[in-house]
Order: C-alpha cells, then sequence, then structure tokens
C-alpha cells in the first residue's frame, strides 16, 4: 500500500473547540486517539484524506484487514463463537430499520456499499466513498430509478435540492466521517420537514469497550475516526437542529448507538 494521505482536524465535531489530550491506551501509531479538553468527545486527531478512503483505505479492504487481526487475539476468537448472542438484536434492529424508511418517496443512504438496505417501495439513492462497492451498488440503485454517486458524502448530498429527501439512512457511515458536522448540517437541509435519519455508529460508552480495553470492536484504524457517545452523539445531532430519539434505549449493553434524528415539522431548510 502507498504511502496513506492524511491530515490533522483543527476542532472538536461536537463543541467545535480546539485543544484535545491524546489517549495513550487507545492511539495505534500514526494515528492519535484524542479526547476534547471542553466536552470530552473522542475521535481520530489525525485522519485520512477522502482520496485514500476511496481505494487504498477502502472499506472492504480494512474490514478484510481487521478480521484477520482480531483471529489471533483469544478475546476477539470468544466473541467470534458467541455471535449467535447477537442473532435477537440484528432481528430487532431491521424491524426497527424498517420502520424508520417510508413506503414511498425519495430515501438517501450513505455509505451503502455494494447494495441497499432500503425496502421496496421508495426510491433510493446512495453515496459511497469506495469506487469498487459503488460499482457493484450501482445497477442495484439504477434498476428502481433511482442513482448512486462515488464521491464523499459531503460532496455527493450537494447534488440534491433542498428538502428531497423522506429519509436519510446512516448506517455504520458516520464513525468514518471526518466532518460530522458538516454532513449532518446538508443532511438537515436535504430532508423535508419531519424527515428522519437512521443512524447507527459504535457506542465509545458500552460496557463492552470497557471490559476490553484497546481490543474492543469498535477501534478500527484508520477508518473510523469518531468515538460518539450518547451524550455526545445527542450533542451534536441538536446543536444542528435535529430532534433526537433513542431507539435502542439499553445502550449501555450494546456496541452501537442506534438513534433517529427528526428535522422538525416547523423547520426551514
Amino acid at each position: 500500500m502507498s504511502e496513506v494521505r492524511s491530515h490533522e482536524r483543527p476542532v472538536c465535531e461536537v463543541c467545535s473547540k480546539t485543544g484535545a489530550t491524546v489517549v495513550d491506551k487507545y492511539t495505534r501509531s500514526p494515528w492519535p486517539v484524542v479526547a476534547c479538553n471542553s466536552c470530552g468527545f473522542v475521535y481520530l486527531g489525525r485522519v485520512p484524506d477522502y482520496e485514500d478512503l476511496s481505494v487504498n483505505l477502502a472499506w472492504e479492504k480494512q474490514a478484510a484487514e481487521e478480521k484477520q487481526r482480531r483471529k489471533k487475539n483469544k478475546l476477539a476468537r470468544f466473541d467470534a463463537l458467541t455471535r449467535f448472542r447477537l442473532k435477537f438484536g440484528k432481528l430487532v434492529d431491521r424491524a426497527r430499520h424498517t420502520r424508520a424508511v417510508p413506503a414511498t418517496g425519495r430515501v438517501l443512504e450513505i455509505g451503502c456499499g455494494p447494495s441497499t438496505r432500503i425496502p421496496e417501495g421508495p426510491t433510493p439513492y446512495g453515496i459511497e466513498i469506495s469506487e469498487a462497492l459503488s460499482k457493484r451498488a450501482q445497477p442495484i440503485f439504477e434498476g428502481r430509478g433511482g442513482a448512486v454517486y462515488h464521491e464523499p458524502a459531503t460532496d455527493g448530498i450537494e447534488r440534491f435540492e433542498d428538502n428531497f429527501f423522506d429519509s436519510i439512512l446512516m448506517r455504520s457511515y458516520l464513525e468514518h466521517e471526518a466532518q460530522p458536522r458538516l454532513i449532518l448540517e446538508r443532511a438537515f437541509k436535504r430532508l423535508k420537514p419531519g424527515g428522519k435519519i437512521l443512524l447507527r455508529s459504535p457506542n465509545y460508552n458500552s460496557a463492552n469497550r470497557f471490559i476490553r480495553g484497546s481490543e474492543w470492536c469498535g477501534f478500527r484504524f484508520p477508518d473510523h475516526v469518531n468515538y460518539f457517545t450518547p451524550r455526545s452523539l445527542k450533542a451534536l445531532a441538536e446543536s444542528v437542529g435535529y430532534e433526537f430519539h433513542w431507539m435502542n434505549w439499553m445502550s449501555l449493553f450494546d456496541d452501537n448507538l442506534i438513534v433517529e434524528l427528526k428535522k422538525p415539522q416547523a423547520a426551514a431548510a
């Protein structure tokens, strides 16, 4: 792999203030995990450029490498052998997901991967930064009257008019986005009043992170760049203007945060 191009993050994405302290026990050189000195939000202080996330650090490559790394860890092997415990949670999550998507209208999936999670009914649109995955997804979206765009989400979402979407999916995406405030602001404008974002992201406050430490499944370097807690995600969303609603209220015991962000009915674009 060629040298990864990267840059420093100048401010905290939650409170917009400067100043952060390195969390040494979780840092994996050359990617510093830092905590904001003002609000405590944890994130990577240095992140890859978008260009490298398209090919060199594409999701499918990073996922395969992380899977191999975890096989060498005894706790990870135990976790893999007991994955059956998560099946019920996945069924509940799928039901939540289906309820959040309207039966008609237009739905955007950011970080769609090679296919789509959007149920039949609405017209699906997708944005995918991985070049290979976006090509695989393209015929699926186009076959249902929609489209997929291969580019950073902060650019791709600007293709659409204000109040264009009934719903937006951000599942396993926001932890990868170096500009989460910007994408939430731009998504707010493209949602219709009353429109919703279904968002799923690793939960830095989960009990499993305290137990497993640096081997927690939510850590993945360098493409997981944000480590939200219930408090930090709520603060970010509400500062943009969303109404924040929990979908997994027992979040302490879940490695993921599953929330619904709603654009108020009276909100202007």
